[in-house]
């Protein structure tokens, strides 16, 4: 059973006060954002020739056959415009954890991350940061909130209609007669939050909020480093995936709440997953190329890997096999 929205819009007045809070919120927009932190793509990167800084190599899922051309970790993972609205005070919130993953990435290579609890949160925040700030949590969240509007309007148009009437006699003295007339007094009233759906306010704000729910969900969640006993791993432009182990096999992508586990590659020899305790494992080759796999599939365009490692041909096989979307 739909529940009956308020025909005012969709969003509460709490909801009002931070998007007029966001508003007047000091710092500049900023267009190129990082959805792969820079600091994590900048471990699978290999020293430039010529005196160029470290480089990774982008490999493009639409343009496989193309010429593939070393970058810094700069041009690669980002979007324009990814969160239009308020994005400086966003990046602000993201920079709180990425400006302290420099040090927990040491203490992983030095192999005293399991003795140095104080990192255990930052690479906790780095799953749950890249699992919404991703192209799968803006997705998810369109599909949402356009069922939502549609199961809005249709409820109003039918089981609602005596609300809207209401409404319409009570904003402007207007007796609704008609369908037509319905519609158009329902599509006036939703308008201020399909504006702010528009204009990625209520992203904006959903993002935020889910962050800070991710992060309290795998607060106690232990950390499990595993090394792959040969070869590499990449990283796509969807590094944080949930994962459910069913009868069936793995199935990724399912929400926080179906998930039986969260995975993301911490470096060409490290892939970290969320368990019930720490654990320091090998990843087998069967399970690296699962992992590598993985990347590819949850990619929305782009994967990324260490110049020298050869995974281009791991790439073309997976789509050439149909593993990848």
């Amino acid at each position: 059973m739909v529940r009956s929205p308020d025909v005012r819009g969709t969003a509460s007045d709490s909801f009002w006060s931070r998007v007029r809070e966001l508003e007047h919120t000091p710092g500049r927009p900023v267009r190129r954002q990082h959805l792969v932190s820079r600091v994590l793509l900048k471990r699978f990167t290999a020293p430039g020739s010529r005196g160029a800084g470290p480089q990774l190599y982008p490999f493009d899922l639409h343009h496989p056959h193309q010429a593939h051309k070393l970058k810094g970790p700069a041009g690669c993972g980002w979007a324009p415009d990814f969160v239009p609205f308020a994005s400086g005070s966003l990046e602000a919130t993201w920079a709180r954890t990425e400006q302290n993953l420099p040090r927990a990435f040491a203490s992983l290579d030095s192999g005293r991350l399991f003795d140095e609890p104080e990192h255990h949160p930052v690479l906790r925040d780095l799953v749950a940061l890249h699992w919404v700030r991703s192209y799968f949590y803006r997705d998810a969240f369109d599909r949402i909130y356009t069922d939502f509007r549609s199961l809005s309007s249709r409820w109003l148009l039918t089981s609602g209609q005596d609300l809207i009437r209401a409404a319409a006699l009570q904003e402007f003295g207007l007796h609704l007669t008609g369908t037509e007339g319905l519609q158009h007094m329902i599509d006036e009233l939703l308008r201020p939050t399909d504006e702010l759906f528009e204009s990625g306010a209520l992203l904006r704000i959903r993002m935020e909020e889910m962050f800070h729910k991710v992060r309290e969900r795998i607060a106690t969640a232990g950390l499990e480093i595993h090394a792959p006993a040969s070869g590499e791993l990449l990283i796509g432009d969807t590094p944080a995936q949930t994962l459910r182990m069913d009868q069936d096999g793995r199935v990724y992508g399912t929400a926080i709440g179906d998930a039986t586990t969260m995975v993301i590659p911490l470096g060409p020899k490290h892939l970290l997953t969320l368990g019930r305790e720490h654990v320091q494992g090998v990843l087998s080759d069967e399970g690296r190329d699962v992992m590598n796999r993985l990347q590819i599939r949850a990619a929305t365009r782009y994967v990324y890997y260490r110049p020298g490692s050869r995974l281009d041909r791991t790439i073309r096989k997976a789509l050439a096999s149909g593993d990848a979307q």
